[in-house]
Parts: C-alpha cells; structure tokens; sequence
C-alpha cells in the first residue's frame, strides 16, 4: 500500500523567535547576543516590531544569497549548511552557528531577498537553521521559487508579524496566494519532493493546460511539445504565457558545487536504493573546482575547506557511478574533461 503523503496543516503556529535583519547591524549583533537570555530577547524583539510598525526600523536590503551562503560554504550540503547561515552578511553581523542556536522561526529583511546567483543552499541553509517562514518587503523570484521547492514559506505581508507574534496560526493559503496552481501544491506539500511523491503515487497532478490553439513562438512551440501531461502522455496542442507546467527535458546536467546536494536530497527523499530515471539523459561535470587549490586562501585551507571541497568530486563520483550517470570528471593534466555550459551547447543538445 503506497504510504500518504502528508500536506502542511492548514493553519500554521511559528513557534520561535523573529529575527530583524536591519540596516544597524549593532541591531542584529544584539539580537544574536540576546540568546542566552530569553527576557531580554522578548523584551527586544516587542522593541525593533513595534519600531518597524512606527516606520522606524530600516530594514537590510539586497541581502544576496552569497551573505546567506557564501561559496565557501557551499562546500557543506547538509544539515551542516544551518551552522554557517547568514555568515557572509555585511560588517560580519553574524557568526557560525548563532541563527541556528537562537531558535528563530521568522526571518525580517527588506527589498530584494535572495539577490544574486541561484544556489539552493541559502533558503536549505536557513530552513536548517531552523527558520519556517521569510518575511521582506520583495523577494527574488529564483530564490523565491528555491524556498518553495524546499519547503521555506515565503511573503511579503508585513502584516503577518504581529499576528504571529500574537500567537496566532496562520492559514497556510496566505503563502499560496497569488501563485500558480504547481507552485501551490508544491508549497502546500512542503516542498518539491514531497509533491513529486506525492504525484507519483497519484495524490495530486498538474492543472491541465487547456490553452487553445494559437500562434506560438518558437520557444512556445517547444515548451508544448515537452509539456509533461500525465505517465506516457507528453505534449500538448498549445501554451500561453502564465500557463504553469512540468517540461519534460531531454538534456539534464549538473556540476560539482550541487550534485552533492541533490544527491543529498534525493536519498532523504527517496530513500538510498532510489535511482534516477532515464540516466543516460543526465551528464555531469567536475568543471567549477577543479584549480581551487591554487587559489584557497591559507585561512580556509586552516579550517579543512580544501578537503571538503575535495569531497564534492568524490560525492559527486560515488553518486554517477552507482546512478550509472556519464561523468565528466577532472583531466590528469589538469582543468576538467569538460565544462558543462559549452559541451550541453556544443555536444549533447539540440534545438528544441
């Protein structure tokens, strides 16, 4: 009998701590000194919420996802990425291991959360942290998109704040609205995988596109054609911007930086004996560490970084071997086989 997968309850009750990312990082040092004395943590966070409702509590902007993980921190791709959450935040406002001891719930920020590059180790990082639901005044659409497939609440309701703080439990469809029907069972189901399970064992599908036929792009055409539909059913007579789907690609590729924690995700997932579909559609490439030793700083060679980093291609081996997955790996002359970008372009896919 296939297991239930559950959904998230229909109203939530955040428990813990609501930590303010201001501009005055002296504000954010006290709120992190703050954890060894619960009075005085209360006493300060009814402060800065009362300041922030008086318009009087600037708020961190631009906080890119570089400040939540830095790429050295990318050499974890566990639980281990909650330890180090935050730390490449500006004027070092915050130390290894001081979001994930202070039991916060609730991250405040302001405009333009999760800025910069796409790595799913910053909202990873914060869920193991602890931390259940991102507030700030906009939010990146990647790292947005990266919360919902890992299972971070995200919004930008302000006025969320005093009703959490109130104790109040609240409805998980004020995280849901205003997002596409995939993206709401996504979130509604914790998290990418977990929808996916949930799909696999029948619980839930995608919305139908029921798009008519119209003049399409190129690129439109495409998407129509992969359009994921049901098991065996791939393709479909017509798309429009807006309409939300699953593509089912003929190309999938990954590098070193992230295959350990899709690796790590997938087994967690899935369970250790899982294995990947189609692997001979899927290649992966040692192409982004390959001459970090030349370059670690003596400070981070100190802390074992080059090791862990050295652990990336080995996870990364270990995994496409067992998965039975085409590897690209490190040339014994030095740089890579190959790097992923060109050869996908030059050697393994074609238009459309």
């Amino acid at each position: 009998m296939t297991d239930i997968i559950q959904k998230l309850p229909d109203h939530i009750k955040f428990n813990g701590r609501i930590l303010f990312l201001t501009d005055d990082t002296t504000l954010i040092r006290r709120q992190l000194e703050a954890n060894s004395d619960m009075t005085a943590a209360a006493a300060l966070e009814a402060e800065l919420a009362q300041r922030l409702q008086n318009n009087d509590l600037p708020l961190m902007s631009n906080i890119s996802t570089d400040e939540i993980t830095p790429g050295w921190v990318c050499f974890y791709y566990d639980e281990t990425l909650g330890q180090y959450v935050y730390v490449g935040m500006r004027e070092a406002a915050v130390q290894k291991d001081e979001v994930k001891t202070g039991n916060f719930a609730v991250v405040v920020s302001g405009l333009s959360k999760g800025c910069g590059s796409s790595r799913e180790t910053a909202p990873y990082a914060e869920t193991a942290a602890g931390v259940k639901l991102v507030i700030a005044q906009s939010i990146e659409k990647i790292y947005g998109q990266n919360s919902q497939n890992i299972g971070l609440l995200t919004s930008t309701d302000f006025g969320l704040i005093d009703r959490i703080r109130g104790g109040e439990e609240i409805a998980l469809s004020e995280f849901t609205k205003g997002l596409d029907p995939i993206s709401q069972d996504i979130v509604a189901y914790g998290g990418l995988f977990n929808y996916n399970k949930a799909r696999l064992s029948g619980q839930v599908s995608p919305t139908a596109i029921t798009t008519e036929k119209r003049p399409m792009t190129i690129v439109e055409k495409i998407i129509a054609r992969h359009a994921f539909v049901t098991a065996g059913k791939i393709g479909v007579e017509a798309v429009k911007p807006g309409d939300a789907l699953f593509a089912v690609a003929d190309v999938r590729f990954s590098h070193e930086y992230v295959t350990p924690m899709a690796e790590s995700l997938f087994k967690q997932a899935l369970g250790a004996d899982a294995r990947v579909s189609q692997p001979e559609s899927v290649f992966a490439f040692r192409d982004h560490l390959t001459f970090l030793g030349r370059v670690m700083s003596p400070k981070h060679r100190e802390m074992g970084l080059l090791e862990k980093a050295n652990g990336l291609a080995t996870t990364q081996e270990s995994f496409t071997t067992v998965q039975n997955i085409k590897l690209y790996g490190e040339n014994p002359s030095g740089g890579s086989e190959a790097i992923c970008h060109n050869a996908v372009v030059e050697d393994l896919a074609l238009p459309g």
